[in-house]
């Protein structure tokens, strides 16, 4: 078990361990493969395009004006075996594939045919217009790594290529529990309750990261009941709010040594959020994080997006930066995660601004963030660069 990890190890570490349950990938056709996570390279069976052919209308010509005419190609014709002849010239529409011989193909605007039904040209052109065979795509080329998100103008790449069948990885499924006696799913809370914040949107969530959740439950603050929610579930991934910490109601650890699970990672240094679990029984993770909403939320950024990016194959997220626009002070130990707002600078470079009513317990700021920036121990001043996390909502 590792502890008190650093932010950047403590992703690296959930999607090493994510990557580590993966589960077995499945042959499936293209269609059924859009926006999955492709299993294993893919290589081209043919060549894009499989011909020589016409990048514009017109004719097929050899040697220099005039030209004869022959008998038209269309864009489907299997390729002619003849060749064309100096001084021949044969109408072609584009996409058709071109005789041998063929030096170029003048566009219908670029001729006309005469009095005397030869083709004469009337504008010079310095292109060929013809595609040769293979210019986008060669046999075998390696069209996409394993790990890549087959989107729809790569499977339009592999459909040309003749690929027909894919393999991707299966998404985890996933149960989400959200622990506490405290919580009530409708209405206005009564005071001493609190709304639930986590069953309708951390499943939205996790299908962004691309995991499949099943289900989403609320449980009591009862050690029995959170052994349960932890124990009788068929998911791979099981994610919990709330719990984590160490009063008399937080039994999660408890829960986690009930059934032997082994915990992998026990808190992260950061604020907020700096009590979160990673935990592994046989195939399956439990993603255990705090009950206060941001810190939840920054939990789900932090290991939950590298965690199923490692389940499904998939290299981490990278993080990006920005420049901060004031001062942010951190006088205590650990990374202070705060949600930020873009503010646009005269020299065009995006600075950032830290979110305002934003604490562990809060989700205003959040609501209409940017994304999630990282400030390191001591803080940082106008115009120091930062690292970010994406928000995957936005």
């Amino acid at each position: 078990m590792t502890s008190d990890l650093s932010w950047t190890a403590a992703r690296d570490e959930a999607h090493r361990q994510g990557a580590l349950c993966a589960g077995a990938p499945v042959a499936v056709d293209l269609a059924a493969a859009l926006g999955r996570t492709l299993a294993a390279d893919v290589r081209a069976p043919g060549a894009v395009p499989g011909h020589d052919g016409a990048a514009m209308d017109g004719w097929a010509v050899a040697g220099d004006p005039p030209w004869r005419l022959g008998t038209a190609i269309v864009a489907g014709a299997a390729p002619s075996t003849q060749t064309l002849e100096s001084g021949q010239a044969r109408p072609v529409t584009t996409g058709a594939p071109v005789p041998p011989g063929t030096t170029s193909v003048v566009r219908s605007e670029d001729a006309h045919v005469d009095d005397a039904g030869r083709l004469v040209r009337h504008a010079a052109a310095a292109r060929r217009h013809i595609r040769p065979a293979g210019e986008e795509v060669a046999l075998g080329d390696l069209l996409f790594r394993a790990g890549t998100v087959l989107t729809p103008p790569r499977a339009a790449l592999a459909a040309a290529s003749g690929v027909d069948h894919v393999s991707v990885a299966v998404a985890p499924t996933v149960r989400v529990a959200v622990l506490g006696d405290e919580i009530v799913g409708t209405g206005v809370p009564r005071p001493g309750q609190v709304r639930d914040v986590f069953t309708h949107t951390l499943p939205g969530i996790l299908r962004a990261f691309g995991a499949d959740p099943v289900e989403s439950l609320r449980v009591t603050d009862d050690r029995d009941a959170t052994t349960t929610a932890l124990a009788d579930s068929t998911a791979r991934l099981v994610v919990t709010t709330g719990g984590t910490a160490g009063s008399s109601t937080d039994h999660v650890r408890g829960a986690l040594e009930a059934i032997g699970a082994h915990l992998l990672l026990d808190r992260v240094q950061v604020r907020p959020g700096r009590p979160m679990l990673l935990a592994r029984r046989e195939d399956t993770l439990y993603l255990c994080l705090p009950g206060n909403p941001m810190a939840a939320m920054v939990g789900m950024v932090l290991l939950g997006a590298p965690l199923v990016a490692g389940m499904l194959g998939r290299p981490a997220a990278s993080t990006s930066t920005v420049r901060l626009a004031v001062d942010v002070p951190n006088d205590r130990p650990g990374s202070l995660v705060l949600a930020y707002v873009r503010d646009d600078h005269p020299d065009g470079v995006a600075r950032a601004v830290p979110a305002s009513r934003q604490t562990s317990a809060m989700l205003r700021g959040l609501a209409d963030a940017d994304g999630l920036m990282v400030v390191p121990t001591g803080g940082g001043t106008a115009g120091d660069v930062v690292p970010t996390l994406p928000l995957p909502w936005s």
